[in-house]
């Protein structure tokens, strides 16, 4: 799971390392004179990019959405959704991967935190921990890129003010450079978000739903509340498949606040079924 998410997060540094430099290519030439294979270079990369490169990590994404769907489903004891997500990872490619693993396990040994509750409450606490906690640092991802998008368009304008550039030879020297890491960036800020809402919808049903429960389920509230948990389950891969998770560096810069805000809200919930 962790081998495959670092492919994707590798894939990703690689496309916006290529967009970033085309864009710094046309800084340069808006100081140093008309460079017009900088232009060409940044509609080719712009074009690659459109055609095909936004697809490029898609297959590492996919298997790391399935391996960490395994993970759940065998965490949680819940049926596998073979219409959602289709065939498992085969054995052999998870040793392979498991094998090709560097990192600290402890964070995968307590991926979630949450109190000693009962079946199925257990699961839906993970699973509102999971929602929350993703929207929120998608969410924040995406205001963050959509930021530095806007500041870089802001900075050609002021270049051009600055070059005394004229509208065409602005376009032609700096916008067009930079239409690859424009396009990742909308892309990117947009497709986060699109996922940051998902999962606040998912969450407020799951909310809604744990709510309504007081005290310990009988054996027919706990089946409702599994089939919502395979339900809840069948969102979350669809968000992890559609759009990577962000870099690491950005998780783990406010993972500590993060991590006590939602382990707060574990207590509540668990507060909130006394019976439990």
């Amino acid at each position: 799971m962790s081998v495959s998410h670092a492919r994707v997060r590798r894939l990703n540094a690689l496309r916006m390392a290529a967009a970033m430099a085309m864009a710094a290519l046309g800084l340069l030439a808006s100081f140093t004179g008309s460079l017009p294979w900088v232009s060409v270079l940044g509609a080719l990369w712009a074009l690659a990019y459109s055609a095909g490169a936004s697809f490029w990590a898609d297959g590492e994404l996919r298997r790391a959405a399935l391996l960490q769907e395994m993970f759940d489903v065998r965490l949680f004891l819940i049926p596998w959704n073979r219409v959602i997500a289709g065939d498992e990872v085969p054995a052999h490619e998870v040793s392979r991967l498991n094998r090709r693993f560097r990192g600290d396990d402890g964070p995968l040994r307590d991926y979630y935190e949450i109190p000693d509750l009962p079946r199925p409450f257990d699961v839906l606490g993970c699973q509102h921990q999971n929602l929350g906690w993703g929207a929120r640092v998608r969410r924040r991802y995406a205001t963050t890129v959509a930021g530095a998008t806007a500041g870089w368009a802001a900075m050609g304008l002021l270049v051009g003010v600055a070059a005394d550039l004229g509208l065409t030879e602005l376009v032609l020297r700096w916008y067009l450079p930079s239409l690859g890491v424009l396009l990742l960036g909308i892309d990117t800020q947009r497709g986060q978000r699109m996922i940051a809402d998902e999962r606040e919808r998912v969450l407020r049903l799951v909310h809604e739903h744990l709510a309504r429960t007081s005290g310990r389920a009988g054996p027919a509230r706990t089946r409702d509340l599994l089939t919502l948990a395979r339900q809840v389950q069948d969102a979350v891969y669809r968000t992890r498949v559609a759009q990577s998770r962000v870099p690491n560096w950005f998780f783990s810069r406010f993972r500590a606040r993060d991590r006590q805000d939602f382990l707060e809200s574990m207590r509540e919930l668990a507060a909130a079924l006394p019976g439990a």
